[in-house]
């Protein structure tokens, strides 16, 4: 079963990287987007898409054990092969150490050939699937703090910027593979409903728990938080939107 290491502190986790990304924003305490479609980083963030994979093997590898050591690519990476049908996201923090990775998300993207994980994983969930190649799931949620209060701000944008690209692409059922545990933690932020019963899942190494999340419902949900939110993202479609203001003492030297 997959656990916290809890000598593995989310200080350790989270990588610092140079970046330009503050560099016209420098008051800006962090900024939320798309870095990389179908395994293809977008020009200009080959650094930040890097590092969210440290991100990853960091959490699912160091801290959580959900992945095994031999999950890593040769490069260091728990890429595999659904990066090339995915969507993925990203929070940045301005911090005094430099530009930090603090949230990393994908959506993957049905399309015409390959089941989602979840069905694969759970199959006796989808036996009158109605799916269709813009059924998507949810994958590789990770928001890192120090602070839990932020931590969980973190997550929520994550959710936000998420949402806004599936009304913007006309993307439609969403379904993602839970531990147990997160259920009553995402009750709290999206509306989500189980669609199948806790199973081990080999690949995690831990029991889980498919899920559907409703679109229409969470979207309320994270915009009453702050309204207005998923115009701005939808708006900015992807492009880094930047939120809240950095502490003066927490402002980070960027290259320019």
């Amino acid at each position: 079963m997959s656990h916290i290491d809890r000598s593995v502190t989310n200080r350790d986790v989270i990588p610092v990287i140079g970046s330009a990304l503050f560099a016209e924003q420098p008051n800006a305490r962090m900024c939320v987007g798309i870095i990389a479609e179908n395994d293809a980083p977008r020009p200009g963030l080959e650094a930040e898409y890097r590092a969210h994979f440290d991100l990853r093997r960091k959490v699912y590898v160091d801290q959580t054990g959900q992945l095994d050591e031999s999950e890593i690519q040769p490069d260091g990476t728990d890429r595999d092969a659904d990066d090339a049908r995915s969507i993925t996201f990203a929070v940045f923090e301005n911090h005094v150490e430099g530009v930090r990775v603090v949230g990393v998300s994908r959506l993957i993207v049905r399309g015409d050939e390959l089941p989602l994980p979840v069905e694969e994983f759970c199959p006796d969930s989808f036996l009158d699937d109605g799916l269709t190649p813009l059924s998507v799931e949810v994958s590789r949620v990770i928001a890192r703090h120090e602070h839990a209060v932020m931590q969980e701000l973190v997550q929520w944008h994550l959710f936000a910027v998420m949402l806004a690209y599936e009304a913007n692409h006309g993307l439609e059922r969403t379904f993602a593979i839970i531990e147990p545990w997160l259920e009553r933690h995402l009750r709290g932020t999206i509306a989500i409903s189980r669609i199948g019963e806790p199973r081990y899942v080999e690949h995690y190494l831990d029991y889980n728990l498919p899920i559907e999340i409703d679109i229409p419902l969470s979207t309320e949900r994270v915009d009453a938080r702050q309204n207005g939110i998923i115009a701005q993202y939808r708006a900015d479609d992807g492009a880094m939107t930047y939120v809240g203001r950095a502490p003066k003492r927490a402002l980070s030297e960027q290259l320019r």
